[in-house]
């Protein structure tokens, strides 16, 4: 179901602006989560690790992504495609643990 990538320490995972297809959870290493304003200044929005998720905002609302994503350590992450989450069966432990996360997601944006 999830295909696994590694990214070395300093490389982008996912640009800002652009178009989101999968979500991404952790599996090793550690990632910045940040914005770009228009005047080009950094704001940090998380930093996760192990067992951590993004990218599924993007991926299910099929709308493109709020933030950049690099690795501040080298990592291995295990990635999800949209349409392996859309044919995954409403019980799965993986689709279930998902719904939950974004549930959680959206009550804090707002």
């Amino acid at each position: 179901m999830f295909v696994i990538k590694e990214y070395r320490k300093g490389k982008t995972i996912v640009r800002q602006g652009t178009h989101g297809t999968s979500a991404f959870l952790i599996k090793k290493g550690k990632v910045e989560v940040f914005v770009t304003d228009a005047n080009g200044n950094k704001k940090v929005l998380a930093n996760l690790k192990e067992n951590d998720l993004f990218g599924e905002m993007a991926m299910i609302s099929n709308d493109a992504r709020t933030a950049s994503v690099v690795a501040t350590e080298d990592v291995e992450v295990a990635i999800l495609t949209r349409d392996k989450y859309l044919a995954l069966p409403e019980d799965n432990p993986a689709a279930l643990r998902l719904k939950k996360i974004m549930i959680e997601r959206k009550k804090k944006g707002q």
